[in-house]
Formats: structure tokens, C-alpha cells, sequence
């Protein structure tokens, strides 16, 4: 897929059915290249996923994936050494090209909202230092409507723990930005920040797994999520003790500017210890004994299960069986564990779409990185 090709500022998309999760996984080669692949993961059915190659394309040069958004897919990348992003349709295969604005501090975060299926907003997230102790922040929101960049400037400093470690060159350590209900949420510092699009406002939350030590914690093996299901907010993560799924409850709040809640905003749905998460397969035991990082990557209300990437494989764990169904494998060269990537999609009517090839064959659980000529025969 061309990337540079394309700057149609109409990106469509169709009805939305939420009955299955999307998983969107990004395997990067060696030289750059890219396959963005599409599984579509049926509750309903006991075996792997399905890989969704109508939607699935190629990128031959640098990218990174940033965000989905209803069906949407927000990339950075590069036009001539100018880093710029990229919303793609993988409906469609139309791309818009947007160049960077002028940040003058430190880019922070990353956001996509779409709500009326032939319109997108990109929020930017700066950090623009005020003291030591206190940091701005300042909104910057690219509108396909406009083709234009504007800013919202929040006059509030908060108390922000950002990572000794700068995230954009530690992808793991970062955790995907979420749109949901008109407003993108963002893991920051050991916070939940909401930016609510319409209004130009935001607020800060803090999350349940916060600490003082919030800086170096977020630097180690834990990894966290946010995602949604059934109209609700949820942040999901692990710890040396497990892995964890908190809902965010709702409240009517008056919109200013900014608001900074005092109030906890969160109700525990699970929590289960990795002692019961490794008795329940027995193919995966020694890998997880090792201590390699457990990523959630969605959690489905309906179905009652969490979604996670672990060495060599996405997994689907459910919390009323207690059963754990693998979904696909993959592997990777040497130490580069970052080479596959995974992200739920929110996407709209993508199910849909025809899919023709299944990663369960007799029973047996295909890899999902294909060797490349099987891959290029998915785009034909």
C-alpha cells in the first residue's frame, strides 16, 4: 500500500455491530516494511481467529501504529524525511497524509476520534514545562473537516510522573489512546487523562493502580491497557501479581476547562493471580514461568474474557471457565519482541466483509506471520 499516495480528506465506514472483537496486529520486518493484519475473533466459536485479509495491507516503508478509531487506523511514518501521520481506511484503502505541527516541547500523546464515519480528529498531547514539580498541557487537534491544525490551551499545571524513559522510543512502555462516548483517554503518569472533543475539555483521573514510584513502575514488565465494551471504559494491566480489569464508572460531571477529580472512579470486575493463569494450560507454563510480560490488549464484557499477548501468541482467557483458548501464534528473530504488535480495533460493520482464510486449519493453530510470498498471496 502506497502510503504517500493518498490525501482524500472523506474516509467512510459502515454500520457498527458490536458482536466480535477486532485485533489488529503489526508485523515489521527487518527493512522497515510493514503487514498490517486483521483478525476477527469470534466468541462464538471455540477455535482461533479469522485473518481478515480484505482488510489487511502492506506498508514498504517506516510505520508505527498509533491508534484505532470506529474502523479507523492512525500511523506515523515518514514524506521525504518529514514525519507526518497517516488515517487509513482499511475499507477503502484511502489514506490521508497529515504533517506535524509545530510542537515546541515534548509530545506526550497521541489520540484518534471519529464519530459520523466521514469525519476524524487527531489530538496531540504537550507537556510544556511550568516548575519542577508541575507540567501544562497543551491540546493540539487536527480536523479532517478543516485540513487544519488548532490548539487548546489548558491554564491548569498538573502533577505529572511521566517515565524516566522516553515512550516513543520504548513503544512497550506506552499504553494505546482509546475513543469512546466523545472523548479520547489516555494513560499518562499513572493517571487517566480524558479529553472531551466536542467541549475542548478535559480531566485528570487517577488510576487504581497509582503510586508514588508511578515513574519507574511503568519502566518495568507491567503492561496496561485501555479499552471498551458495551458502552463502558476499561483499563486492564498486570503486576507481579497477576493482571487485573477495572471499569470506570460514570458521573455527571460540569464541564470546565479542566477538572482534576478527587473522587475514585473505579469498580474491580476481575482479578485472577498468575498461579491460576498458568495451571490453565499446561503448553504455556514454562514461557510464563520465565516472567516475560503478560499485555492485555481487550476485554469483552459479553463474552467474559480477556484478551493477551504473550510469547509467541495471543491467548483469550475466560474468567467464568476459566479456560484459556489460544487464538493465533507468531514469532519473531532474536530479541526483538516489539516486532509484532497488537491493538484491539473499534470498528464498524468490518465483520462483514469476507473472510476467506482461517488461522485454525484441521484443529491446528497457524502462525499468524506467514512466510512473505503466503502473504503476498492474501493481497491478491
Amino acid at each position: 500500500m502506497d502510503m504517500e499516495r493518498g490525501n482524500s480528506r472523506t474516509i467512510s465506514a459502515t454500520t457498527f455491530h458490536d458482536i466480535a472483537v477486532d485485533l489488529v496486529c503489526q508485523y515489521q520486518f527487518e527493512n522497515g516494511s510493514s503487514q498490517v493484519l486483521f483478525m476477527d475473533v469470534d466468541n462464538n466459536q471455540k477455535n482461533g481467529a479469522f485473518l481478515n485479509h480484505a482488510l489487511s495491507f502492506s506498508v514498504e516503508s517506516f510505520v508505527q501504529t498509533l491508534a484505532s478509531c470506529n474502523g479507523l487506523i492512525l500511523l506515523s511514518g515518514y514524506v521525504t524525511d518529514q514525519p507526518c501521520y497517516y488515517v487509513v481506511n482499511p475499507l477503502t484503502k484511502e489514506s490521508t497524509t497529515i504533517p506535524h505541527p509545530c510542537i515546541q516541547e515534548t509530545l506526550i500523546r497521541v489520540g484518534l476520534a471519529s464519530d459520523d464515519y466521514n469525519q476524524f480528529k487527531i489530538v496531540l498531547v504537550e507537556a510544556k514545562s511550568t516548575s519542577k514539580l508541575m507540567t501544562g498541557l497543551e491540546f493540539h487537534v487536527f480536523s479532517s473537516e478543516t485540513s487544519e491544525w488548532s490548539t487548546v490551551k489548558v491554564n491548569h499545571s498538573v502533577n505529572l510522573n511521566l517515565p524516566p524513559l522516553p515512550e516513543f522510543e520504548f513503544k512497550e512502555l506506552s499504553t494505546q489512546p482509546l475513543y469512546s462516548n466523545g472523548s479520547v483517554h489516555w494513560e499518562i503518569g499513572g493517571k487517566l487523562l480524558v479529553f472531551h472533543v466536542k467541549e475542548n475539555s478535559c480531566e485528570l483521573i487517577e488510576l487504581p493502580d497509582f503510586s508514588k514510584d508511578w515513574p519507574w513502575q511503568s519502566t518495568m514488565m507491567y503492561r496496561r491497557c485501555l479499552c471498551k465494551s458495551s458502552g463502558c471504559v476499561y483499563y486492564c494491566y498486570t503486576d507481579l501479581d497477576g493482571f487485573h480489569i477495572w471499569e470506570l464508572l460514570k458521573e455527571n460531571y460540569d464541564l470546565g476547562l479542566f477538572r482534576d477529580s478527587g473522587k475514585f472512579r473505579w469498580k474491580l470486575v476481575h482479578t485472577v493471580t498468575h498461579e491460576i493463569f498458568t495451571s490453565t494450560c499446561d503448553e504455556f507454563h514454562d514461557t510464563l514461568l520465565e516472567w516475560e510480560p503478560l499485555t492485555p490488549i481487550a476485554y469483552t464484557k459479553q463474552a467474559q474474557t480477556i484478551y493477551l499477548q504473550i510469547p509467541g501468541a495471543v491467548v483469550g482467557y475466560d474468567f467464568v471457565t476459566e479456560d484459556l483458548r489460544l487464538i493465533c501464534r507468531y514469532s519473531y528473530p532474536d530479541m526483538n519482541f516489539n516486532c509484532c504488535s497488537f491493538l484491539c480495533s473499534t470498528s464498524f460493520g468490518t465483520h462483514n466483509v469476507p473472510r476467506e482464510r482461517d488461522l485454525v486449519t484441521d484443529g491446528e493453530i497457524m502462525e499468524l506471520n506467514l512466510p512473505v510470498k503466503d502473504i503476498e498471496l492474501l493481497f491478491l
